[in-house]
């Protein structure tokens, strides 16, 4: 950016304000778009950033890509390509982006919902009476303080329990679009009561934020909270603060020390997977990450195959998908695919961890079995998710697959798995039946999403015309139709050029008579259009 920080500063102080007079948290107009304008931003799908005086340009790489300005003076005078005329959730975006650089937007956040919140007066007063006598505290927090962290695992979890008590889980509740950053939050404050020692740190890690998975997600379903997609981010990050404690711990050999803490983990774990009030989602997310990671000897695995096999099934989703990861982890496929069969269309709701996992981690034959069983399902589990939400999915599950390999493997494989996710898979079937040289199946493709030759030529139309020269030709006649009805003069001047395209392929095929025959027959049909006529002369396709 060429604008120094505290310039930015000075300019985005009022249009902050603007923003948040503009945007009302009491309307779920507003929380839409701070919502999803976060999570555009925090996902880095803001590029392009370049600040110019008073003008600030951006490209944010939605389900569509958009572009956009900002207008730091006037921000409602912002324009963006998408089809929402207010402001819009890519505009938020881009603004939180330059909000960063200059300040913390979790705090934009918490000062534009705090508008509808009032504090009260007895509120304002006891917290000025806090502040101004530092030493002052409620007798809850000095009863609180006693409890200590021990040095068992059953009192780091009771530990766990009264410091939970000091949170505001309720906050969750009443402002669900911010839960990210509330558990964030919280788990920053667990964090402030780690070990001291260095190598008992990463564990603390593991045992606070997978306590913090069980016991949001307890409170979230007792209160009957619904979480969009958007809003399950938060068990991401849970399980991202999980994945770096164990990779710190995986740098050295665990001490003998850790042994009860492990096994009080493998019990919590197990008691977690019995429980009818956790939800399926985040019991089967933390269960398959704790036994890939942590629970890897073989006997464990075995027994825990034996649990499942005789317990009851309550949640029979869950119950599938955590013999399934069994069986997987063992690579008894057999065995796999008699689950796959009970779990249904659910294989794809699910299947996010084990591709990630399977695929980074060359267990290839295992991530195969599962794209096999995926490809009869994607359909069907399509069918489930919007526009948006179908289109992040796909983006991600071909990012995730290893394509060298599956071609390899199975190209037809490949073929049809594209092929099931369409439209939402266009840009990588596209590619794939250029790299494939699947010329005539290209086609029908463009014909299927009936975009313009303008855009066709970007994605493969060019490669088309020299490989496959009498396979563009269908194209380019239907190019010249829809440009010579539009009925002016920029369109005949397209299709024009698009006509010495079709005359450059018949004379490389060598078939000029054919062209002959082409030219008289549209000269013919639009010999009423004057100007269309003089464009063709201009053009030389005709004498002058």
């Amino acid at each position: 950016m060429s604008i120094r920080i505290q310039e930015l500063k000075d300019k985005l102080l009022p249009m902050s304000q603007s923003i948040q007079g503009e945007l009302d948290p009491n309307q779920d107009e507003g929380k839409n778009v701070v919502s999803k304008g976060l999570l555009l931003f925090r996902q880095n799908l803001v590029s392009n950033v370049k600040v110019r005086d008073d003008e600030v340009t951006a490209e944010v790489q939605d389900v569509t890509p958009v572009s956009l300005e900002l207008n730091l003076l006037f921000p409602l005078l912002s324009k963006c390509s998408c089809p929402k005329g207010s402001w819009c959730r890519h505009q938020m975006a881009t603004f939180f982006m330059l909000y960063n650089k200059v300040g913390r937007v979790s705090e934009w956040i918490q000062n534009w919902r705090s508008q509808s919140q009032p504090a009260t007066p007895e509120a304002q007063s006891l917290d000025d009476l806090m502040k101004k006598h530092g030493a002052l505290k409620k007798a809850s927090d000095l009863l609180n303080e006693r409890k200590t962290r021990g040095n068992t695992p059953e009192e780091w979890w009771q530990f766990f329990d009264s410091l939970l008590k000091k949170e505001d889980l309720e906050l969750l509740e009443r402002q669900p679009y911010l839960m990210d950053v509330l558990v964030q939050n919280i788990t920053k404050r667990f964090m402030k009561e780690a070990p001291f020692e260095r190598e008992w740190k990463p564990l603390y890690q593991l045992f606070a934020t997978f306590y913090l998975s069980i016991e949001i997600d307890l409170f979230l379903q007792k209160r009957n909270v619904e979480l969009s997609r958007e809003q399950y981010s938060m068990y991401d990050f849970l399980l991202g603060e999980m994945e770096d404690a164990v990779e710190k711990l995986s740098i050295h050999a665990m001490p003998f020390s850790f042994d009860p803490y492990i096994a009080f983990l493998k019990k919590q774990t197990i008691e977690m997977s019995d429980s009818t009030e956790n939800s399926t989602m985040m019991k089967a997310e933390v269960y398959r990450f704790l036994w890939y990671y942590l629970f890897k000897q073989k006997s464990w695995r075995r027994e825990e195959v034996t649990r499942l096999e005789e317990q009851d099934k309550q949640d029979p989703t869950f119950f599938n998908v955590a013999l399934l990861h069994q069986y997987l982890l063992l690579e008894d496929l057999n065995k796999a695919s008699e689950v796959v069969d009970e779990l249904g269309t659910e294989l794809v709701a699910y299947s996010e961890f084990w591709l990630r996992k399977f695929f980074v981690g060359k267990r290839y034959e295992v991530g195969f079995f599962l794209v096999r069983n995926i490809l009869s399902r994607m359909p069907d589990h399509l069918e489930t998710l919007d526009y948006y939400e179908a289109t992040r999915f796909v983006r991600w599950f071909v990012r995730i697959l290893p394509m060298d390999w599956l071609m390899e493997k199975d190209s037809t494989l490949v073929n049809e798995l594209l092929l099931s996710m369409l439209p939402y898979s266009f840009f990588s079937y596209n590619e794939y039946l250029i790299t494939a040289k699947a010329y005539r199946e290209w086609v029908e493709l463009q014909r299927y999403m009936n975009y313009s030759i303008g855009e066709m030529e970007g994605m493969g139309l060019r490669d088309v015309t020299k490989e496959a020269p009498e396979l563009a030709l269908p194209i380019y006649y239907t190019g010249v139709i829809t440009a010579i009805d539009q009925k002016n003069r920029d369109s005949y001047k397209l299709a024009v050029r698009y006509m010495k395209k079709i005359r450059t392929i018949y004379k490389k095929t060598k078939k000029t008579d054919k062209w002959d025959v082409y030219l008289t027959y549209i000269l013919e049909k639009y010999k009423r259009l004057r100007a269309f006529q003089e464009e063709c002369r201009k053009g030389k396709l005709i004498d002058a």
